[in-house]
């Protein structure tokens, strides 16, 4: 890899991925694949970030459950490849919403189990779980209209 352009994007997303507190490897694949645009093996996400081989394994891994990713076979190939789900942006918000929503139902069970004589400590418990909720909400109504306008985008003259 050499446009520079393309390192320093790599290297942000791995920052930016760091800073959220997952593997800055993880940003870096997610980087490097967005910038590809086509589907990469470990070997070459390993040699294009200078990786090993394992820690490509790991991240992409990781990057499929989190719904980012989703594996490309190739027939008569032995090796998976990687590529980007469609709208990877929403997928984040979609995932940020879900862990929003486990939080407010957390929160509304534990507010439940104080005592009467703790009703101020509830209280604010569920003031809490609403702004799990609340924000849950936002950002499922967030994700629907970017993956709204990016539909648009996406229409030929004739269909708008």
């Amino acid at each position: 890899m050499t446009d520079s352009a393309a390192q320093r994007l790599i290297e942000a997303m791995g920052l930016m991925s760091q800073e959220d507190g997952h593997p800055r490897i993880a940003g870096q694949v997610l980087g490097y694949l967005l910038v590809e645009g086509e589907p990469r093996t470990l070997t070459q996400l390993s040699e294009a970030l200078s990786i090993s081989k394992a820690s490509a394994s790991t991240n992409t891994r990781l990057l499929e459950s989190k719904g980012m990713l989703r594996r490309v076979s190739h027939v008569g190939s032995r090796q998976d490849a990687w590529a980007l789900v469609d709208h990877p942006d929403g997928q984040m918000i979609g995932t940020i919403a879900a862990r929003f929503r486990r939080n407010a139902d957390m929160m509304r069970d534990l507010a439940g189990e104080f005592p009467d004589r703790q009703g101020g400590a509830r209280e604010r418990v569920n003031g809490f779980a609403d702004f799990y909720r609340v924000s849950a909400d936002f950002m499922d109504e967030w994700r629907e209209r970017l993956l709204g306008e990016t539909r648009a985008k996406q229409a030929s003259p004739e269909d708008r």
